[in-house]
């Protein structure tokens, strides 16, 4: 196995899910572990070390609040991308998260999910460089609303921007210009001359806005001009 995979603790007690993320990741430099329950991510955890962890969290279920403790003590800055049916917004929710995770990143993810929203998510969090995988802790968040906040401007911003797209049958990183600006409390619009697609991922690379996000709609406004809808990470 090459060191360079990724290396993936999938915790869930549905068999089904944690049989499509191995299916889903395969061919990917990705490699997923999985465990049915706390007890059995504890004892992988003891045997072997992990780059990203994927949890299934129930608000009531203490053997997992104990997991979310146990990986915050020994495992304290690698990331967590929270699986969950409750509102990722919910203050309960956030609230015993921030808690119980004191020092690493991590990211609620509300089911359901596309699959391939998830191997997005993966990918946003860990960047190539070289041939090293490097987790970038600054992409994750806590509340997609505080990090909203941060990044309202009044005004409208040019901005460069790239995204994935496949290029003469060749998957290729596009590098594009566009503009940023606020539209509601729920998210930002991009006016971008591509038609971006749903659950697409972008990267901002202006040094005042090293973000990324996620498309959620896209509608043309005029020639080569597209209005999308933005959230961010």
């Amino acid at each position: 196995m090459k060191d360079s995979l990724l290396k993936i603790l999938a915790v869930d007690d549905d068999q089904l899910i944690l049989w499509a993320l191995e299916r889903a990741c395969k061919g990917r430099e990705l490699d997923v572990k999985t465990a049915n329950t706390a007890e059995q991510a504890l004892a992988a955890i003891e045997k072997s070390h992990f780059d990203l962890f994927l949890i299934d969290f129930n608000l009531r279920d203490k053997d997992q609040l104990e997991l979310l403790e146990a990986i915050d003590s020994c495992c304290p800055y690698v990331p967590i991308i929270i699986m969950t049916t409750t509102d990722a917004e919910s203050c309960e929710l956030n609230d015993l998260i921030r808690s119980t995770r004191k020092k690493g990143a991590w990211h609620i993810l509300e089911k359901p999910f596309s699959l391939d929203k998830m191997i997005s998510f993966i990918e946003v969090i860990f960047q190539d460089q070289g041939n090293v995988k490097v987790c970038l802790n600054s992409l994750t968040h806590n509340y997609d609303q505080e990090k909203r906040q941060k990044l309202r401007r009044p005004y409208v911003q040019v901005v460069n921007f790239s995204y994935k797209a496949i290029v003469d049958g060749v998957s290729r990183r596009v590098v594009s210009k566009g503009i940023l600006t606020d539209i509601s409390d729920s998210g930002s619009c991009l006016l971008a001359h591509e038609q971006l697609q749903p659950d697409q991922v972008i990267s901002f690379e202006d040094e005042d806005l090293k973000q990324c996000g996620f498309i959620s709609w896209s509608v043309p406004i005029e020639e080569e001009t597209f209005r999308c809808g933005l959230q961010f990470f």
